[in-house]
């Protein structure tokens, strides 16, 4: 087995209610920042791998919309599962066991629908 590490770590902090951004506004900071700390160029990156949760978000494909905020170059692999970032990440580490690549970026998030709080 090969060891792998985390070796950055981005988030956004937690609110109640974000109503001013989507999907997309969210993920491009904490992408930034998260590659920006880990010291690599985005081109470095062999794996990157997304979880969310279309149901939750109550739109279908909506991880299409997470992964604009990843940025369209350089040209990724990527994946996506649906369900939260401890899947993504397990599926990052399966995809470093392999060993066709040696870094992987992971992102999740999720916004439940956007209406009112009464």
């Amino acid at each position: 087995m090969r060891d792998v590490a985390i070796i950055s770590f981005a988030q956004l902090p937690s609110v109640r209610s974000d109503i001013t951004r989507n999907d997309t506004e969210m993920v491009i900071p904490v992408v930034t920042e998260a590659i920006e700390k880990s010291g690599l160029d985005r081109k470095d990156i062999g794996f990157t791998c997304s979880g969310s949760s279309d149901f939750l978000i109550g739109l279908p494909f909506s991880f299409v919309s997470g992964l604009d905020g990843v940025g369209a170059w350089p040209p990724i692999r990527e994946s996506h599962v649906e369900m939260d970032g401890a899947f993504a990440l397990y599926e990052a580490w399966v995809r470093l066991q392999h060993g066709d690549c040696d870094s992987a970026l992971v992102y999740s998030f999720g916004k439940s629908s956007a209406t009112s709080h009464r």
